[in-house]
């Protein structure tokens, strides 16, 4: 278990308890139990607990993971099952350095999602589609996207794959951040697996000439 996911799981416990902590964390990945819906997911109190820990807590540095690649989420999950992602796996693992690159998740509704905990409960747990994401929550989502950056400036080059909707979304809130951040943005075109092995063999040249 890594550092990142230790400190999730403790703060589970911390903020919900023991028991109610555990009952959730049983929760099998895949299973679907956020939906969008009449009460948008963004206001789900369990979701509502992760962006309090993304702002209050997460700290990239507990990784020690100097590149980052950024991803759209998928509406497979967890996440890393997804074609796309599995590419993207395949491609860090080819070239020795699956450990040496932090990976992030870009969603609606938790914001931004560290790959290590995608198979834990919400994130391997919810569905939310993109084009029910109206003007008012995309508004919050580049609001609390734009706090989290400035976290990000611990890592030395990131990389991010995104298709237009995500695009725009991490560039306003680039723009709105208190940090300058230099991310190379990938394009997502229609041959979305070749934009991904792409953008995952750039981080690993980057990885792979430093060391």
């Amino acid at each position: 278990m890594c550092i990142l996911v230790k400190m999730y799981i403790d703060y589970l416990y911390q903020e919900l308890g023991r028991d109610i902590a555990d009952e959730i964390l049983s929760i099998a990945p895949g299973i679907r139990i956020l939906r969008n819906g009449i009460e948008n997911l963004f206001n789900h109190p369990h979701v509502k607990l992760w962006h309090k820990f993304l702002l209050k807590y997460f700290n990239p540095e507990v990784c020690g993971k100097k590149y980052a690649l950024i991803m759209p989420c998928s509406s497979v999950k967890p996440y890393r099952v997804s074609a796309t992602h599995r590419i993207a796996e395949a491609v860090l693992h080819k070239n020795g350095v699956a450990d040496d690159v932090q990976w992030y998740i870009l969603s609606e509704p938790m914001v931004l999602v560290p790959r290590d905990l995608d198979i834990y409960y919400p994130f391997a747990n919810y569905d939310y589609p993109t084009y029910e994401l109206t003007s008012t929550y995309r508004r919050l989502f580049v609001e609390l996207l734009s706090q989290v950056l400035p976290k990000l400036r611990y890592h030395r080059k990131i990389i991010a794959v995104l298709p237009k909707h995500h695009k725009s979304i991490l560039q306003e809130s680039l723009s709105k951040s208190t940090v300058g951040l230099s991310i190379i943005f990938i394009d997502y075109s229609k041959k979305a697996f070749r934009s991904v092995k792409i953008a995952a063999e750039m981080v690993a040249r980057y990885v792979l000439k430093e060391s």
